[in-house]
């Protein structure tokens, strides 16, 4: 099989990704169109892409300032030319398997699947890539560019959509390689807890007692053993817990949330 010669867009959105985007874009490197979209790197991130393109990757290089995961991942899916999508993150890379699979889809003629979920494994500090018999994460990456639809009220977990079936890729997986500390860690969930939040509050969510306290350790659970993290000893134990504290602290700041706007009422009545 030759380079670039699959019907495919890869998407990326990325800023400041110089130890990561190399990768990615060798991983891609049978895709006929590789959309990058750049948020203002700094860091090396966009002379390593030209280097890239210098090697005659198809890669279409767009800046684009920073407007929220799902309106940016919308935007790259908007720039894209070819039938199919693969949607991958900066710092994951599709493993070999994956790569045919895709190449058998887009080949194979069919019409009765409009987009495919992927195995994620990811990459757990100390450890490596999670043990081969955990159930790692499906995620919805791969579809038809025509029919992917993206809710930009989404905040996080944002994901494309299409309305017609669904499959799983049977064979490969997007390796998640990031590497990220556990100060890292807490500063994500921090961020992205934050972003639910402001989602669930313009969404009319309300807080839940029993949430606060079930769902934490429900998530917990069902990463540490139903997804058999148990297999990565002490580092899947810590990687389940953080899913522990990323349920409790959104569920806690959708109370807090919810006893501002009381005192902001409160305040505006006593004002009047």
């Amino acid at each position: 099989m030759s380079q670039f010669n699959t019907p495919v867009s890869a998407l990326i959105i990325c800023k400041n990704e110089v130890d990561m985007i190399a990768d990615c874009l060798r991983s891609v490197d049978f895709c006929a169109e590789i959309v990058v979209v750049d948020s203002g790197s700094t860091d090396g991130t966009l002379e390593c892409i030209a280097d890239y393109v210098a090697k005659g990757y198809p890669i279409r290089l767009f800046h684009n300032d920073w407007p929220g995961f799902a309106r940016q991942r919308l935007f790259a899916l908007q720039q894209a030319t070819q039938p199919w999508c693969l949607c991958i993150e900066a710092d994951e890379r599709a493993d070999a398997e994956l790569r045919q699979s895709i190449i058998e889809i887009t080949s194979s003629g069919r019409n009765d699947t409009d987009g495919w979920f992927v195995r994620r494994r990811d990459y757990l500090k100390g450890y490596g890539y999670a043990h081969r018999w955990v159930a790692h994460n499906r995620i919805f990456r791969f579809f038809r560019r025509d029919k992917a639809t993206m809710d930009i009220a989404q905040r996080v977990h944002e994901s494309f959509r299409v309305p017609g079936r669904t499959a799983l890729i049977e064979k490969g997986m997007l390796l998640h390689r990031r590497a990220t500390s556990l100060t890292e860690d807490l500063k994500r969930t921090n961020s992205y807890s934050s972003l639910k939040v402001e989602a669930q509050v313009e969404q009319g969510d309300k807080p839940s007692m029993s949430r606060l306290v079930f769902s934490p350790w429900i998530n917990f659970l069902k990463f540490y053993v139903g997804k058999r993290y148990f297999l990565c000893g002490r580092y899947g134990y810590v990687h389940s817990a953080m899913v522990f504290l990323y349920s409790y602290v959104t569920e806690a700041k959708l109370f807090e949330a919810r006893d501002e706007r009381r005192a902001d009422k409160s305040a505006v009545k006593a004002g009047k």
